[in-house]
């Protein structure tokens, strides 16, 4: 008896080996059969939330793309655009100021047209008004963080000699823990955390500003050449703007899990920017008009850029067609 039941047993332990090998082999083919996409976002927030609910929800694999998704700065993000090894890069701020600059780089889908920054001071800071002479703790020239803090304090009638910016890139949350500086132009996520830590909230652009933030930037070259390999990457980023202006709870979970967020924070984040995205893809009038306007006398441009310098949304509305 003891024998027939250890025969069994054997069997058994044989069998499922036997499953398990096959379920790894039918999968490990599953994924040989998905094409390789790589993405690159520009940080780690809640404006790249298109991004993570179509990885996360298996968006991406529906369309039968293996989706390898990097954070790169914006140089080595445009310089990898141009090379091909880069299918998009979702800074689209920095996207379209390169194109302005004559890069053959375009902005093919706006995922958001409420800028996600912040500025967070220290507590003996009280007001905007109190920043002239400051240091305040930037990202790079002429990039989107940079744009957004020259806007919101030339409203306050600010000149730009009136304070001095550091670019520190993405530790601009650790210059300001730190008492590097005093000020930081700082996206929600880190802004919930940092007033934690007792700092405080001067300004939110989303309150004031439209202004395209994330989407799709792409080479020239790819979309002449891989239309094909690019379109479905559009629709399912479209599909998962939907999902995210639609399903509070399932973004949520989604932020949770990717940004490291409590449940509480997650929703909060989501509450900032809900009234931001952009359902069609495109940016809203209000929003082009000012990109063009920021990019216009940031850059020392003689006069507004025009749309097509710097979006091409053919893919789009290709996507739309069908």
């Amino acid at each position: 008896m003891a024998s027939l039941t250890a025969g069994v047993v054997l069997r058994v332990l044989i069998l499922a080996a036997l499953l398990v090998a096959a379920v790894q082999t039918a999968s490990a083919q599953t994924n040989a059969k998905l094409r390789p996409l790589h993405i690159a976002l520009a940080n780690q927030s809640v404006t790249m939330t298109a991004i993570y609910v179509a990885k996360q929800l298996g968006i991406f694999e529906s369309y039968g793309y293996d989706a390898r998704v990097m954070v790169l700065e914006p140089r080595a993000a445009l310089a990898a655009l141009l090379a091909g090894e880069l299918d998009f890069y979702t800074a689209i701020g920095s996207t379209a100021r390169a194109a302005l600059r004559g890069l053959p780089v375009r902005v093919g889908l706006v995922a958001l047209n409420r800028p996600d920054f912040s500025l967070v001071a220290t507590k003996d800071i009280a007001t905007i008004e109190q920043l002239k002479g400051k240091v305040i703790g930037g990202y790079t020239p002429q990039g989107t963080v940079n744009v957004v803090l020259n806007e919101m304090l030339r409203r306050k009638g600010f000149k730009p000699d009136d304070y001095k910016v550091i670019n520190a890139g993405t530790a601009r949350a650790a210059a300001l823990s730190s008492g590097t500086i005093q000020v930081a132009v700082l996206n929600s996520v880190e802004t919930v955390r940092m007033v934690k830590q007792g700092f405080h909230v001067l300004g939110r652009a989303a309150d004031e500003l439209e202004l395209p933030q994330s989407g799709l930037g792409m080479s020239v070259a790819s979309a002449q050449n891989r239309r094909e390999f690019l379109k479905p990457v559009v629709k399912a980023v479209l599909e998962a703007i939907q999902i995210i202006a639609k399903q509070k709870d399932k973004t949520v979970a989604v932020l949770m899990k990717q940004l490291a967020l409590s449940q509480g924070d997650a929703s909060h984040v989501y509450d900032s920017l809900h009234k931001g995205w952009a359902l069609d893809g495109k940016p809203t009038a209000a929003a082009m008009t000012l990109d063009a306007e920021l990019s216009m006398r940031d850059m020392g441009l003689k006069e507004l850029p025009k749309p097509e310098q710097v979006y091409d949304f053919s893919l789009l509305d290709e996507v739309g067609k069908k």
